[in-house]
């Protein structure tokens, strides 16, 4: 989770985005401090004065790859694709990061919607089969092109729908983060 970027903070207690203990993982009544590494790291404060308006915005969770998707649509075999893809050899929809940081050999990937259902994100890794379901454990779907605009979904990995043969992989996000006509953001951490 991320903590909250104004009001009141704390060391313990159980609110997920108010608690700096439960943010490091901690039982909410552990015992820490201030000066502590820990707690300096997820503030962004190495040494000196540390204050809890420092904790304002804080992560535990790295960040592994992001990307806006500017979405775009084609028609393919009777069905409409709407995001940002290629699908047998027709693109549509562009990415600000197409990257795809995840994997260490840079494959392609996808993430779009088939005639305004499901929507998929799908790697296609042409370097050998995929080793299983892996390579990130949270999806945060944004409206915009950042992560300032409107949080839609935070989707853990292990809940979606997997499936994977001859180097795809595929994630079924269902059909409630389409990208149709619709810019997004996506934060895999």
């Amino acid at each position: 989770m991320t903590l909250a970027s104004s009001g009141t903070m704390s060391i313990g207690g159980t609110a997920t985005d108010r608690s700096i203990n439960v943010e490091l993982g901690r039982s909410a009544t552990a015992t820490s401090s201030m000066g502590e590494t820990d707690l300096r790291t997820l503030a962004g404060v190495s040494s000196g004065a540390i204050s809890m308006s420092d904790f304002y915005g804080a992560s535990s969770i790295t960040t592994l790859w992001t990307t806006g998707i500017t979405s775009g649509s084609a028609t393919i075999s009777g069905s409409t694709y709407t995001g940002y893809g290629n699908v047998s050899g027709t693109s549509f929809g562009s990415t600000t990061d197409s990257t795809c940081d995840l994997y260490s050999n840079n494959p392609s990937w996808e993430f779009y919607s088939v005639d305004f259902s499901n929507t998929f994100f799908r790697v296609l890794d042409t370097s050998g089969t995929p080793t299983g379901n892996a390579g990130w454990t949270t999806l945060k779907i944004y409206n915009g092109t950042n992560d300032t605009g409107t949080l839609l979904a935070t989707l853990s990995r292990t809940s979606l729908s997997y499936s994977s043969s001859s180097g795809l992989r595929a994630w079924d996000l269902g059909d409630l983060y389409s990208p149709n006509n619709r810019d997004r953001f996506l934060v895999f951490s």
